[in-house]
């Protein structure tokens, strides 16, 4: 099934090098395990079927103003983030989950950075996200370049500091 999000890919040219293409079908279970295995840090806790990765990828590709990229390095699969566009103008970065053995290597950091400059260049109003309280990823988010602008009983709200 085409989406139309096929043609969006992302390279970098600065080290390390990471791209950033659409997930697709063949993505899908590769990405229900990732988010499994970090279920405690998401949302929704309980464990994923395939057939809800196959429910979720059927309605995920009817929205346009939502992309779920593949973060690559080196011909692997590094990890996964999204982002969606709010009504408001506003980007929601999501599911940030870096592949098993590709943690800590700062491929997710430059992918994340990829991911924003490409959503300046849309000129949203602002990118943030909503991140679990106690998430370790908190520190990551602030090594992005974002900061933590409110809360509520069980979020911290960060906003990138400064659009690149």
């Amino acid at each position: 099934m085409k989406t139309g999000k096929e043609t969006i890919v992302f390279e970098s040219r600065d080290e390390p090098r990471v791209r950033l293409r659409p997930a697709g079908p063949d993505d899908l279970e590769e990405l229900r395990m990732w988010k499994n295995a970090n279920s405690k840090w998401f949302f929704f806790k309980g464990e994923i079927t395939p057939a809800m990765q196959k429910e979720w990828y059927a309605a995920y590709v009817k929205r346009p103003d939502d992309i779920m990229f593949v973060v690559e390095h080196a011909g692997k699969k590094a990890g996964v983030m999204g982002f969606r566009m709010l009504a408001d103008g506003r980007a929601d970065v999501y599911n940030i989950i870096a592949a098993p053995g590709f943690a800590k290597k700062g491929l997710m950091k430059a992918a994340m950075l990829l991911m924003c400059t490409h959503l300046s260049e849309m000129r949203v109003k602002s990118i943030g996200c909503l991140v679990l309280k106690g998430n370790p990823a908190q520190e990551y988010y602030k090594a992005c370049g974002f900061r933590r602008t409110g809360e509520d009983e069980i979020h911290d709200v960060f906003t990138l500091e400064e659009i690149p």
